[in-house]
């Protein structure tokens, strides 16, 4: 794991301190959504455990000391987060999975000054609530795939179409990626129709939204919201026998996509991290790799292909991995654990060797991680009774 850019006290130095380095968070740990949060959790975990293995941080020990289930309901992370900003002793927060609970304790996080880390959420105005022209929030720093640079990626993949359809979910997150995606199209191919459909998360039908898509004439259709409603749709798709070019964005093409439209994934194409479909893969990746398949075997997370992990455990163990040794680092490096040099040492990050990003860097100007070029688009393929995610580009 790469250092940061500067060492802000003496190098391995944490001032005398007693009982453990306290970190939480609130995630989706259940419900229909728990892919998500139950996959940064494993990440957070591994991240924990491994720090403790080389003996904690001059000595001490780390600790997921709050870690609780917000089903990805806002409300309820709102109410979570309450109670583990209520324990003082914590340092250090990861964001929850997804942008509707993160969007809603955005502005408690930020009033209460301790450092936060994105792992999932994508809407722009998590870390930047006045626009992406102005500074962002001081203690929330991203490292999942925002809404911009995933734009940009699946506007490159698109532009060779001149009629699109963008089914999305009516979340913050679907709504902008919806607006985004058209922007880059249209920058690219100004004359291209870009047809937009919205629907509610977790609808057991979207026949109407793609009979719209249909009549527009659609050659190719990208779909915008989590692998459940997208496995609807592509079911959906088949009984109308809408035979087109299939998009997924990052949020989409999970572990529920894959179980819920079986057979019918083959042919998706999806934009996400590339890190896990680059061979070989950088060193950081393949030791998370390593390390997740030691603990869990080819589970859900991983997929049954032991040489070859499903993309989407970077967007998920990976990301959860990531957050919680970037805020160790932090700690590592400044010699502390107030918010002020956590905060300090964490706009310092330079090149900083994540399992889902080669180079994470962030400055006081930009809280943001991933660019376009950490993205790839990937198409989904059956082998034997396997399904495989190759990279494309």
């Amino acid at each position: 794991m790469a250092a940061g850019l500067a060492v802000l006290a003496a190098p391995g130095v944490l001032r005398a301190q007693g009982g453990t380095i306290k970190l939480g968070f609130t995630a989706a740990l259940t419900g229909p959504f728990n892919e998500f949060g139950e996959g940064i959790r494993r990440g957070a975990e591994i991240a924990v455990e491994e720090c403790n293995k080389a003996g904690g941080i001059r000595g001490r020990m780390a600790e997921l000391a709050e870690v609780l289930d917000d089903q990805l309901v806002p409300d309820r992370a709102v109410q979570n987060l309450r109670r583990i900003l209520d324990n003082k002793e914590i340092v250090g927060l990861m964001c929850p999975s997804g942008s509707g609970p993160t969007l809603a304790i955005a502005d408690m996080a930020q009033a209460d000054g301790r450092p936060f880390i994105n792992p999932q959420a994508q809407t722009p105005a998590i870390v930047y609530p006045n626009g992406v022209d102005k500074p962002p929030r001081p203690n929330l720093f991203s490292i999942s795939i925002g809404n911009l640079a995933e734009s940009e990626k699946l506007g490159l993949a698109l532009a060779g179409f001149s009629r699109i359809g963008v089914v999305h979910e009516s979340t913050g997150y679907g709504v902008t990626g919806a607006d985004l995606v058209r922007k880059a199209i249209l920058a690219r191919k100004p004359g291209a129709r870009v047809t937009l459909e919205s629907y509610n998360q977790r609808a057991q039908d979207m026949t109407a939204q793609l009979v719209r898509v249909q009549r527009a004439g659609a050659e190719a259709m990208l779909v915008i919201g989590l692998g459940a409603d997208f496995a609807v749709i592509r079911r959906n798709m088949s009984r109308l026998n809408m035979n087109l070019a299939l998009f997924g964005a990052a949020g989409a093409v999970t572990v529920p996509y894959i179980e819920g439209a079986g057979d019918l994934v083959a042919g998706t194409r999806a934009v996400n991290h590339a890190a896990f479909g680059r061979r070989p893969m950088h060193a950081e990746a393949q030791k998370f790799v390593d390390l997740y398949r030691a603990k869990h075997g080819t589970d859900r997370w991983y997929g049954p292909d032991a040489a070859n992990p499903l993309v989407s455990l970077a967007g998920t163990v990976g990301s959860g991995y990531d957050c919680i040794n970037l805020l160790l680092d932090a700690i590592r490096r400044s010699g502390g654990t107030s918010p002020a040099e956590m905060i300090a040492a964490l706009d310092q990050t330079k090149d900083f060797a994540g399992a889902t990003i080669p180079a994470v860097s962030f400055t006081p100007q930009n809280h943001v991680a991933l660019k376009v070029e950490d993205l790839g688009t990937y198409e989904m393929l059956k082998r034997g009774d396997r399904v495989v995610l190759e990279l494309r580009d």
